[in-house]
């Protein structure tokens, strides 16, 4: 696995905002350690998130998660060949196109989800592969 992916997560229980994970690289996170970290922020509010450090050019940057306590603002960047800036969200969204609001501010209802599952599967696969796949997350 890269040695440059890096696990931050913070979470708020009662009036606390607690960071669980800041910046540690995943070499020292295992898969058990990690979503034992990610399961706090379940309904929660908090933020999670895999980054690669430095940025490469192309390829992923990051992968994140942001929870108001109830839905998840779920994204993952990368960057394309020529270098354009993609953001990558559930590929099998069924819902209603359109903008959804998440914390004030508008959003592609396709990026706001409520299945925590699939977002650990997601990060699991990020872990261990050090990609995410199409089927898993599309532009």
């Amino acid at each position: 696995m890269t040695n440059n992916l890096f696990f931050t997560c913070g979470f708020q229980r009662e009036k606390d905002w607690i960071v669980a994970s800041n910046r540690e690289r995943v070499s020292s996170v295992d898969k058990d350690k990690m979503i034992s970290i990610l399961n706090n922020i379940e309904l929660n509010e908090g933020a999670a998130g895999l980054e690669f450090i430095p940025e490469p050019e192309v390829g992923i940057s990051e992968l994140s998660v942001q929870c108001d306590g109830e839905r998840y603002l779920f994204t993952l960047v990368e960057y394309g060949k020529d270098g354009e800036f993609l953001i990558r969200t559930k590929s099998d969204f069924n819902g209603t196109p359109g903008l959804v609001y998440f914390e004030g501010e508008p959003y592609p209802a396709c990026s706001v989800i409520e299945d925590f599952d699939f977002i650990k599967r997601v990060f699991i696969e990020l872990l261990e592969t050090g990609n995410v796949s199409y089927e898993l997350m599309d532009i």
